[in-house]
């Protein structure tokens, strides 16, 4: 595979391209982490690091949530996920209510202007990537989707 691209499309890389050896694997796992990338950044709203906005995205799909539970969820420390926490609560993204179970403990919960940037979002990043995908002459959308499901499938994703 190349890393050069004509007209945004990748050269040399093809649908027949046998995925086996260790430098296909990592040349493919560098372009999906740069897609994904390149769909965070550019969807980005409200200067939110991609750390910070998964943080986000985990309290919103997860609340109420403690932080040593958030932390293990986004895999960093608790003191990392402390200081996360500390600025989505600044922005007013999240607020923190006592833990019921525990009086020492906090949970913390998304705030409707948190709730409201993670949906305008994931709205601008699906058009990007809604964009890039009409881009594509038919065939190569349906090869898209395919290679995109089965890859899914293989790492047991579902929905």
């Amino acid at each position: 595979m190349t890393d050069s691209t004509k007209d945004g499309v990748m050269e040399g890389v093809s649908a027949t391209d046998a995925l086996g050896t260790p430098a296909e694997v990592a040349t493919l796992y560098h372009l999906l982490t740069k897609i994904n990338r390149t769909l965070r950044t550019r969807g980005q709203s409200q200067n939110l690091s991609a750390g910070v906005a998964s943080a986000l995205w985990t309290i919103i799909n997860h609340a109420p949530i403690r932080l040593s539970a958030l932390a293990e969820r986004e895999s960093v420390s608790a003191p990392t996920m402390s200081r996360i926490a500390a600025v989505l609560e600044d922005r007013g993204y999240v607020e923190r209510t006592p833990d019921p179970d525990d009086g020492r403990a906090r949970l913390l919960n998304p705030t409707p202007a948190g709730i409201e940037l993670i949906a305008d979002s994931r709205t601008r990043r699906a058009q990007l990537l809604a964009e890039a995908i009409d881009s594509l002459d038919p065939a190569d959308r349906m090869t898209v989707g395919r290679g995109v499901a089965i890859l899914a499938g293989a790492l047991g994703m579902t929905g």
